[in-house]
């Protein structure tokens, strides 16, 4: 069950990473790439479940916030990564 909060607080400091890309804050391509291998091999890793869909369309929206994409589709990703935080701490026990 710790493997699960781990991956949870991951999905939310890579979320982070992109809110912040996404507003200019970090610069740094590295982030990005590693927070979009993260997600994408995650999603393939456990594939299976509609969120494992999302962790790999955050994975490649990632990837192009890096290009310079920005709309507001990042903010769900922030969204669903949050929540997907706050059902591994529920879900711990």
């Amino acid at each position: 069950m710790v493997f699960f909060i781990i991956l949870g607080f991951i999905d939310l400091l890579f979320a982070g990473m992109m809110l912040a890309t996404h507003l200019g804050a970090i610069h740094s391509w590295r982030f990005a790439l590693m927070g979009a291998v993260y997600w994408i091999g995650k999603s393939i890793l456990l594939h299976g479940s509609f969120l494992s869909v999302l962790d790999f369309a955050a994975g490649v929206y990632f990837i192009l916030v890096m290009v310079g994409v920005r709309t507001a589709v990042v903010y769900f990703f922030l969204g669903i990564m949050i929540y997907k935080f706050v059902a591994s701490l529920i879900m711990r026990g």
